[in-house]
């Protein structure tokens, strides 16, 4: 399912400041994005919150990408295999989870 993508509408500041409401209203339709002017200089952007996901979304998958090849380096210069990376991780995975999910009873 291939995400729609808004039309681009450039508005001056003053325009965007007496407007807000209807601006508010057509972002939020999905129909449209607003770039916002400041003699004639783009100064804003104002997206609907699905396109601001998306691109949350995006943000986090470059992250995640240029993760991998930094850990591998750590992991090489600490002496670690990749079966001991993956211990590791699997030990920390299971740390977290006891500190988020406690058990309630005590043995």
């Amino acid at each position: 399912m291939k995400a729609q993508t808004s039309l681009q509408v450039t508005i001056g500041a003053t325009e965007a400041r007496t407007h807000f409401a209807d601006v508010l209203k057509r972002v939020h339709r999905s129909k449209e994005h607003m770039i916002i002017e400041k003699g004639g200089i783009p100064v804003a952007a104002i997206i609907g919150m699905s396109e601001y996901d998306r691109f949350q979304r995006w943000l986090a998958e470059q992250e995640l990408r240029s993760l991998g090849p930094v850990l591998a380096e750590r992991a090489r210069l600490a002496g670690m295999d990749e079966a001991d990376l993956a211990a590791s991780l699997q030990e920390d995975r299971r740390a977290i989870y006891q500190d988020m999910y406690p058990t309630s009873i005590e043995k």
